[in-house]
């Protein structure tokens, strides 16, 4: 969780964590100033809580309109269209506010970090502020101690979350660190990495999976199918772990990634790069 609350932005983005680890349904979350982080598993990934969601099924929204958070709406055409015709109108939102439009879709795959927009735009003498499922962005009119004019920032969602009181005191009992054990390893050497086509998507794996860009596997022909790696970049700033599923070509000597696990190491624009190779005991 820790690493994921850096590589998605740290204090900078999300702010301070205000909780310790709790169980909230079949997942453990933990939240920030901003979100809530709920550790997916399977993903080996970090992905954001539905607090706006789970503000409004609890009734909140008339306390959040007091904390200038707009309530939930849903579009009177909505019900009988198909997922992509609804998700495309809320989208067209997006486009009052260019910066907060470029905010979100900057955000690698923001339909399953940010959710879809749930509200109109609010807009406040300060700043303009529009609802998801799993945040709230606001950007600032004018300048304010902690921004400048014209900065794009999430809510204080987590905050908000805690001070509506649905998820009581426990959570927020100061808790004493476990620490996570420690992966053993054994080194491999280095190799090149990039990452799938999305043709791959919905495609069966050698091992007979579907692939997802969301997962974290790789291709490669260097290691047994079910083999765990763990990649490091040369700086060790950015490491992942992946499970080997597919075999690429025979000519390819790299490991080809998931866009889920390249981000991880590289950003996806600079689409190759180099990592220490770790076989996971």
């Amino acid at each position: 969780m820790w690493t994921e609350y850096q590589r998605l932005g740290g204090p900078d983005q999300l702010g301070y964590p205000i909780s310790g680890r709790f169980v909230l349904g079949d997942w453990i979350v933990q939240l920030t100033q901003k979100v809530g982080l709920i550790w997916r598993a399977d993903l080996n990934r970090a992905r954001f809580l539905n607090i706006f969601t789970l503000l409004h099924d609890a009734g909140k929204d008339p306390w959040l309109a007091l904390k200038g958070i707009p309530p939930e709406t849903v579009g009177p055409d909505e019900p009988g269209k198909s997922w992509d015709q609804i998700a495309q109108e809320r989208y067209s939102l997006l486009d009052l506010h260019p910066p907060v439009k470029d905010a979100y879709f900057g955000m690698y795959d923001p339909v399953n970090m940010f959710g879809l927009p749930i509200s109109n735009w609010l807009e406040q003498p300060q700043s303009s502020v529009l609802r998801f499922e799993r945040v709230a962005f606001q950007q600032w009119k004018e300048s304010v101690p902690w921004a400048p004019a014209g900065t794009v920032q999430l809510v204080n969602g987590g905050d908000l979350l805690k001070e509506s009181g649905i998820l009581g005191p426990l959570p927020f009992v100061p808790q004493s660190p476990a620490p996570a054990p420690a992966l053993q390893t054994s080194p491999s050497g280095f190799a090149i990495v990039s990452y799938y086509s999305d043709a791959f998507i919905g495609l069966h794996t050698s091992m007979g999976l579907v692939f997802s860009q969301d997962a974290m596997t790789c291709a490669s022909n260097q290691y047994p199918l079910g083999t765990k790696l763990r990649l490091t970049t040369p700086d060790g700033d950015h490491s992942v772990v992946v499970t080997n599923t597919d075999r690429p070509p025979s000519w390819n000597s790299r490991i080809d990634l998931t866009k889920a696990a390249f981000s991880g190491l590289y950003p996806i624009s600079s689409g190759i790069g180099t990592v220490k190779v770790e076989v996971v005991l």
